[in-house]
């Protein structure tokens, strides 16, 4: 089972990225390229900590230059995060990106203009 979250707007923001110099380009890459490592390291300070199996297989990837995930490969990460009927959500993943998303949106303002 997956658990995707997007951020809304990166696709109109890709296009008009597109649209600057080179060196603009690969400044929002290697921006997205932090933030993405911020996400993890994050991620892995909220995870649940019993044995310290999960928090420890926490990684990013790159999909694609514009493009990346963090991924928690673990099978019971999915029921840490949203919880069970027997058992409350401990989220990990959904608060690390929520605490990067203005960080990541000031960086990207400040390198556009």
């Amino acid at each position: 089972m997956k658990v995707k979250y997007r951020m809304k707007g990166m696709n109109q923001f890709y296009r008009q990225v597109r649209k600057t110099s080179e060196n603009t380009q690969k400044a929002v890459q290697r921006e997205l390229a932090l933030s993405s490592l911020r996400v993890e390291r994050k991620a892995k300070m909220l995870a649940p900590w019993d044995t310290g199996w999960m928090s420890m297989n926490i990684y990013s990837d790159m999909v694609s230059a514009w493009i990346y995930e963090v991924v928690s490969p673990v099978e019971y990460s999915i029921y840490q995060e949203l919880g069970t009927r027997y058992m409350a959500a401990q989220p990990f993943m959904y608060p690390a990106l929520q605490e990067e998303y203005w960080t990541l949106m000031r960086r990207l303002s400040k390198i556009m203009k």
